[in-house]
C-alpha cells in the first residue's frame, strides 16, 4: 500500500483522480461519494484524460502498473506443469524400471513423491511429452539389462542428479533427444551391410 501512495504522491494524483481513472478505463460509473468533475478536471489538465474523455498512453499504463500490486501470483500446480493424469504418468514411468535394488544398494524404483518434484524440474526445463519420456526410458532400462543394470541410475537419478557444481544434469533429457531425434542404436552402428 505504502508503493501506491508514493506513486500518487510522485505523479501527483490524488486518491479520488486514480479512481475516476480506475472506473473510466473499466467502464465503470464511479460512486457519488467522489465528486468525480472535480477529478476529471484534474485529469484532463495533468494529461491523464483528453478533452474527449480518453485515457492518454500514461494513463493506462499507470492504471495497469497499480493494477499490478494487487494481482497474486499464482503458482503452477504439477496439474499445469505436467498435465491432468500426472499421477498416473509418474507411476506408469516408475514402473518401467526393475522392482529390484541395484548394485549401488538402492532400489530401482524412487518414492511418487519424490519423482513428482523431479518431474516438475523437469517439465519446466526441457518440453518432451510423456510418450517421448516412456520410449526413452524404456530405452535406458533395455540398454542397462544387458549390463544386469549395473550402475544403472534410480529412477529419481534418471530424471535429474546434481552435480558437484549444484547444477543439474538430465540423463531422461539425453534420452528424449536420442529418441526424437531417431538416433541409431548402438548395435545398428556396428552392424555391417553384407550384399
Amino acid at each position: 500500500m505504502d508503493e501506491i501512495f508514493k506513486k500518487l504522491v510522485k505523479y501527483k494524483m490524488s486518491p479520488d483522480s486514480l479512481y475516476v481513472l480506475y472506473c473510466m478505463k473499466n467502464n465503470i460509473v464511479p460512486s457519488t461519494i467522489v465528486n468525480s468533475s472535480l477529478a476529471i478536471t484534474r485529469l484532463k489538465s495533468d494529461d491523464w484524460l483528453t478533452e474527449d474523455l480518453q485515457l492518454t498512453n500514461k494513463s493506462v499504463i499507470f492504471v495497469e502498473e497499480i493494477n499490478s500490486y494487487f494481482r497474486k501470483s499464482k503458482k503452477k500446480t504439477s496439474k499445469d506443469i505436467m498435465g491432468d493424469d500426472f499421477d498416473v504418468c509418474i507411476k506408469t514411468y516408475n514402473e518401467i524400471f526393475p522392482a529390484k535394488k541395484l548394485g549401488s544398494g538402492k532400489y530401482a524404483r524412487t518414492n511418487i513423491k519424490t519423482l513428482e518434484a523431479g518431474f516438475r524440474w523437469f517439465f519446466e526445463n526441457y518440453n518432451y511429452d510423456w510418450k517421448v519420456i516412456y520410449e526413452a526410458t524404456k530405452k535406458y532400462i533395455e540398454e542397462y539389462k544387458l549390463k544386469n543394470y549395473e550402475y544403472m541410475r534410480t529412477s529419481q537419478y534418471f530424471i535429474r542428479k546434481q552435480s558437484s557444481d549444484k547444477s543439474f544434469e538430465s540423463d531422461l533429457a539425453t534420452y528424449c533427444d536420442i529418441i526424437q531425434d531417431g538416433s541409431p542404436n548402438e548395435e545398428d552402428i556396428f552392424k555391417e551391410k553384407i550384399v
